[in-house]
């Protein structure tokens, strides 16, 4: 569709009438100046604001479009072997209010208990050729302790991993579910053990964010310094002992996501709420969610269905050049850039210097 095209009558309609009431205003309070001329500039920027926003809604409609084919593929191959997963967060809250993808929402979130995750990662090899599921074991350079599954041939290029060369494909995130004690004492200190061994792993990475934002020198100064004393594969061995730790502690009732977005405690509640599953409308498509989703919904997010703020409706904000849907290569995953440091201080971006060829 042409860009003249994309604007219909009523939007005509909606940005003549701004415009006509912003010139009116503005000639009110500017002597001698031509209010035809003010409307007509006012016009012209109100509806190049709006071409470019629904063009940014047809790329992040065509984005969802593309995840969901992703998550057929992992309900595929999790039906096949009996597996169990359930969508979760933001994914769960649109199937919950309207059966579909909240309307500003990027991404795909899924959660599956630790037996089935660990089967998943075995399983690897049953996803179809357009399809690559991204775990440390199955890429050297990721680190990430819950898996992607990312189709083949797509980019999203977030800006936390330009400067990686792991897969960027179109993805969605699978988060495992541990048991975890139902004393809050030790739920705290798996939470906060588990935090730390991860920030260390993003800071040797490159990929923290704000980290030492409103701490202290004293904190900074311990924490790169046992950062830097600290190999790689000992922390990759010290965040798995932290997850098996947390299940040793356990009676088997309460399961959290260690490695979820919301932290201690939303990410912790009773196995019974997610048991076995149920199927629930997405789409049009018929995938998993947590047998009890409104009561974990309820849980997680207070009142679900009411809609949060504008401002609060945020996603991802890659920008839309750096979307592909077709045509990339194993090239295209190539650094883009290297960073100098690992985090921003205080609001400050981080260095950042030509590629190496």
């Amino acid at each position: 569709m042409k860009n003249e095209n994309l604007i219909s009558e009523n939007d005509n309609f909606l940005i003549c009438t701004a415009a006509q009431t912003a010139a009116d205003i503005c000639s009110a309070y500017i002597e001698n100046e031509n209010t035809d001329l003010i409307k007509d500039e006012i016009k012209r920027k109100l509806s190049d604001k709006l071409k470019e926003k629904q063009e940014s809604d047809k790329k992040l409609r065509k984005l969802q479009k593309t995840e969901l084919e992703v998550l057929m593929e992992l309900d595929r191959v999790c039906r096949k072997h009996n597996l169990r997963y359930y969508i979760v967060g933001g994914t769960l809250i649109g199937a919950a209010r309207t059966g579909g993808f909240i309307p500003w929402d990027d991404d795909i979130d899924v959660s599956m208990p630790r037996e089935d995750f660990d089967k998943l990662i075995a399983l690897k090899d049953e996803f179809s050729q357009d399809f690559f599921l991204q775990t440390h074991k199955t890429e050297k350079e990721c680190y990430f302790f819950y898996a992607k599954l990312r189709k083949n041939g797509t980019y999203f290029g977030e800006d936390k991993f330009e400067h990686t060369g792991i897969h960027k494909g179109i993805f969605m995130d699978i988060f495992p579910l541990d048991y975890i004690s139902d004393k809050r004492i030790i739920q705290k200190l798996s939470f906060k053990s588990f935090s730390l061994i991860n920030a260390f792993i993003c800071s040797k990475k490159l990929t923290s964010e704000f980290l030492y934002k409103n701490m202290s020198l004293p904190f900074i100064v311990t924490f790169r310094t046992i950062q830097c004393l600290l190999p790689l594969p000992l922390l990759y061995g010290l965040r798995s002992i932290c997850a098996k730790l947390t299940k040793a502690f356990s009676n088997k009732r309460l399961v959290a996501s260690l490695a979820g977005f919301h932290g201690y405690p939303k990410e912790i509640a009773p196995f019974e709420l997610w048991a076995e599953g149920t199927d629930i409308e997405f789409e049009g498509k018929t995938v998993r969610a947590p047998k009890e989703y409104k009561a974990l919904l309820t849980h997680m997010f207070g009142d679900y269905m009411q809609l949060p703020p504008v401002e609060e409706r945020v996603n991802h904000t890659v920008a839309d050049e750096n979307i592909i849907f077709e045509g990339v290569t194993k090239e295209n995953y190539k650094p883009k850039f290297r960073r100098k440091r690992s985090h921003r201080y205080y609001g400050v971006d981080y260095d950042i210097l030509p590629n190496k060829e």
